[in-house]
């Protein structure tokens, strides 16, 4: 699993214009794409950056997809194509919700996704037609009891956390009550991005 330093990701929120937030407990929710992506991995990065009750700078790191999984790639839901995020800076697209029954982000707010619609196994980024729209595309786990080796099935679109999901989403409870707001910011950046800072 790749971790950046915090100075690294501040540097990318300033050189790409994106508001980073700075109150106690706000939390700036930010998935590293790996930009040498194997498919069907889990090899990318969701990193929660926050200050915390002392306000001191606080980063905490998880193995993640930011991608679908095969399986999807293959049998899209969607007629037009599989989904896949856009990177970029979506404001307040989340809350705490449900994802399948049990509590996770679900999304609220309008994200850009691609739609992969040539049926290989490989995500397509480039290309392909794009949307902006509420699809469901939530933040979730994938298996709560140990680590996937694989994606698969574990995504259509969603970003999905492979480790630790119970740290993830208790950091979302704290922040909830800590500043009375359930509404969550993500960020999809590219590892690249963050190695040239």
């Amino acid at each position: 699993m790749y971790k950046p330093r915090i100075e690294q990701l501040k540097a990318v929120f300033k050189s790409k214009g994106y508001a980073l937030k700075e109150g106690v407990w706000e939390l700036n929710i930010i998935g590293i794409r790996n930009s040498q992506s194997q498919p069907n991995s889990f090899d990318d990065t969701i990193c929660v950056l926050f200050k915390d009750h002392y306000g001191d700078d606080t980063l905490h790191c998880f193995s993640a997809t930011t991608d679908p999984g095969q399986f999807w790639l293959l049998h899209p839901l969607n007629v037009k194509g599989c989904a896949i995020m856009k990177e970029g800076h979506y404001p307040n697209v989340y809350k705490v919700g449900k994802h399948r029954g049990y509590k996770a982000l679900e999304q609220i707010g309008k994200i850009s996704f691609f739609r992969d619609n040539n049926l290989d196994a490989t995500p397509d980024f480039k290309n392909t037609p794009e949307i902006f729209e509420v699809i469901k595309a939530n933040i979730h786990h994938a298996n709560l009891l140990q680590p996937s080796v694989t994606v698969d099935k574990w995504s259509a679109g969603c970003q999905v956390i492979n480790n630790d999901w119970l740290d993830f989403i208790e950091l979302c409870n704290q922040s909830v009550l800590a500043t009375g707001k359930n509404k969550f910011s993500y960020t999809l950046i590219n590892s690249n991005e963050v190695n040239s800072l």
